[in-house]
């Protein structure tokens, strides 16, 4: 640890100054990191967090948030006794010897640059110790690994902590033993909840932690595997927060060789104040001022960092396997209106669709779904849409795929693009104060980055138990892969996925899948 105690000491000794928010001030300071870990020695990646959480401080952010598994590795563990010595000694800096260096270090440097720390890591729990059992819960006399965020405040004490309900493979974890929400209030007047990557896909904890709790500031490490056309990491996060009207922190750890990037702080309605999408290796600080209302802005603010699409060829994109399973129709150049039809799920699509200049180009299908779907095989979902996607041709089987290497001028021109989904209106799950469906509008352009909200509109009329999705394209030169109304439906979660259309179109998803099924055991390493 002697590179580890150098940084954090010279912070001690140089005594840093900042300027923190209040709770009378209508915003506060947020910094979130795109994190490429260069090895997966515990002790590097504790040294570069510690002049990462130095480097926020100095740009006066209040809160930094850092990506899951990013700072342990397969054989490192850390202890978080909530129940037992956080509450005699809740700042690991000051007692040292009754934590984990990796905790110890991060403590102390939240106290240095007294500023908020929210880290992920592999959580150890062994319920073969009777003082264990004695404070937390212990199903059975067994160790348990968990996926774990861990929150330290200002002063480097822990304040809270939130294992993983939904687990993405990780067969070497165990779900949180009870599905116990994260959140957490700061000094400055804001409430945050928080959970880890493939949890933003179920009603709980993601929608149950912000209508149950009323919450609206939610942190969210994650190491996410993006895929086309529906659910690319920055495209996902930044629907979250416009459908829900929050604020998010997104920290996303960042591996291109399996799919795993973006980043970003992102305000409701008004979209990215700032984001991410690298095609190559990289660490990344974002920093934004965000309002405490949500969409509430202001002032100038960054936005989308845009990459040369270019470097996304090194980037793995997996396919949405249900794309087999929808009810398409190939859209041809000039004017169309048509309706398609699955189940509850009605679209009726008006294009205006065009080619431009280049030899190779990209075909469009609309489709409509409602049904199951897998999650690359380790669980599956319900899951509604009404979408226009790219294809590189004109059989289904092409479609959620980009050309590689990258190729301009290849999207369509779109001189009209209207999608009107019909879809039932969410209803209430009573004993989980949470809606049991939730539906957002996703796009995705070739920098591998939704839209800018100024470059579409998006409204919804209820009716009843029905409510009609109005998703129009604003940006006429927009170069998109994807635009959609995007939902999911939490009652038919864990039941079969829906077959496929027999025409040969599924055969080229079995790749992708054995892809993510190799990724999956990567980022246990």
């Amino acid at each position: 640890m002697k590179q580890l105690c150098i940084v954090v000491a010279l912070v001690s000794v140089f005594g840093l100054s900042f300027q923190k928010s209040t709770p009378q001030d209508t915003h506060y300071v947020a910094a979130v990191v795109e994190y490429h870990r260069l090895t997966t020695n515990v002790q590097n990646n504790t040294a570069r967090y510690v002049s990462l959480i130095q480097e926020a401080a100095r740009q006066n952010a209040d809160i930094v948030v850092f990506p899951e598994l990013t700072l342990t590795n397969a054989q490192y563990t850390f202890e978080v006794p909530i129940n037992g010595l956080v509450k005699e000694q809740p700042v690991p800096a000051l007692y040292p010897s009754g934590y984990d260096e990796a905790i110890t270090a991060i403590s102390q440097a939240a106290l240095d640059n007294q500023i908020y720390v929210v880290i992920n890591g592999r959580e150890s729990l062994d319920c073969r110790l009777a003082a264990t059992r004695a404070v937390e819960y212990c199903p059975e006399e067994k160790a348990y690994i968990f996926n774990t965020n861990v929150v330290f405040d200002r002063k480097g004490a822990i304040i809270d902590r939130y294992r993983k309900i939904n687990l993405f493979g990780e067969v070497a974890h165990t779900p949180a033993l009870r599905p116990e929400l994260g959140k957490f209030t700061t000094d400055f007047g804001v409430t945050f909840g928080h959970f880890v990557c493939f949890d933003l896909m179920f009603q709980v904890p993601a929608i149950q932690v912000v209508q149950k709790e009323k919450i609206k500031n939610v942190i969210f490490p994650t190491m996410w595997f993006s895929e086309l056309p529906y659910l690319s990491a920055v495209q996902i996060q930044e629907a979250y927060a416009y459908s829900l009207d929050v604020n998010f922190l997104g920290a996303g750890a960042n591996n291109v060789r399996v799919g795993s990037a973006g980043s970003g702080i992102y305000s409701g309605k008004a979209g990215a104040l700032i984001s991410t999408m690298p095609g190559v290796s990289d660490t990344r600080l974002l920093v934004a001022r965000v309002p405490k209302v949500p969409g509430q802005i202001t002032e100038p603010f960054p936005g989308p960092i845009y990459d040369n699409p270019t470097t996304h060829d090194n980037l793995k994109l997996i396919i949405d396997p249900s794309l087999a399973s929808h009810k398409s129709r190939l859209l041809v150049p000039g004017f169309q209106e048509f309706t398609l039809e699955d189940g509850d799920v009605s679209c009726t699509f008006r294009v205006n669709i065009g080619r431009r200049t280049g030899n190779e180009y990209y075909r469009y299908r609309a489709g409509a779904f409602s049904g199951v779907r897998s999650f690359s095989g380790v669980a599956t979902g319900g899951m509604r849409a009404c979408s226009v996607y790219a294809c590189t041709g004109d059989e289904r089987d092409t479609c959620g795929m980009r050309f590689s290497p990258y190729v301009a001028n290849a999207t369509a021109i779109f001189m009209e693009l209207t999608i009107r989904a019909t879809m039932p209106t969410p209803v209430v799950t009573e004993n989980l104060q949470a809606d049991g469906s939730v539906v957002y509008p996703v796009s995705l352009s070739v920098a591998t980055l939704p839209l800018e909200t100024r470059e579409y509109s998006y409204a919804k009329v209820p009716s009843g138990d029905r409510t009609l999705h109005i998703y129009s394209l604003e940006n006429k030169a927009a170069e998109l892969y994807s635009f959609a109304v995007w939902g999911r439906q939490f009652s038919t979660d864990g039941q079969n996925a829906t077959d496929p259309i027999t025409d040969g179109a599924s055969v080229h998803f079995l790749s992708h899948f054995m892809l993510v099924l190799v990724a999956i055991v990567l980022r246990q390493f």
